[in-house]
């Protein structure tokens, strides 16, 4: 008898560390995806979540918020976070970062920031300084900060690995 035969039905959906991204994977998923769904704990240690767009300055995946959400007072008062990225053209890859939030106010990270996020919305074409001036000034509410997560742990899936394996009776444990 095979490892899979001997295996019920339902082992790959419950064993599922095999079916993760590798490192390489990961960073290409990061960097071409542009959204995140980010959460947080409230004072009552009641969980949130929220899409939110990122980008990546210097390879640190950067947010930006005032002072008037509850993100912002929430990791104030603690920095978990978690940020759950997926790939825009494939849904089963997908991955989880948890760390620290670091909030401050910092003119030239929100310059790069907006800087990324504009040459991301234009195809990779860098935009003018009087275009990159514009949108810094709907972004310059003089409660703007930027936050940065600094990441202490990774996990992924690969949805269509372990589909694959269902499909093909295959034995990744083994």
């Amino acid at each position: 008898m095979s490892g899979s035969e001997e295996r019920p039905a339902w082992f790959a959906r419950r064993e599922i560390a095999p079916f993760k991204l590798d490192d390489d994977a990961v960073n290409d998923l990061i960097n071409r995806a542009t959204h995140a769904s980010v959460s947080w704990v409230t004072k009552n240690h009641e969980p949130v979540s929220a899409i939110m767009l990122y980008v990546l300055v210097d390879g640190v995946i950067t947010v930006t918020s005032t002072t008037n959400r509850a993100k912002f007072h929430a990791w104030k008062r603690n920095p978990a976070a978690c940020f759950n990225i997926w790939d825009p053209k494939n849904i089963g890859h997908q991955v989880t970062l948890r760390g620290r939030i670091e909030i401050m106010q910092d003119m030239e990270l929100l310059r790069q920031f907006t800087e990324g996020f504009l040459t991301r919305a234009m195809g990779g074409q860098t935009p003018t300084e009087e275009r990159l001036q514009e949108e810094i000034d709907k972004f310059g509410a003089p409660d703007r900060h930027m936050m940065q997560l600094h990441i202490d742990k990774v996990l992924s899936h690969d949805l269509n690995s372990l589909l694959k394996a269902e499909a093909e009776g295959t034995d990744v444990w083994s």
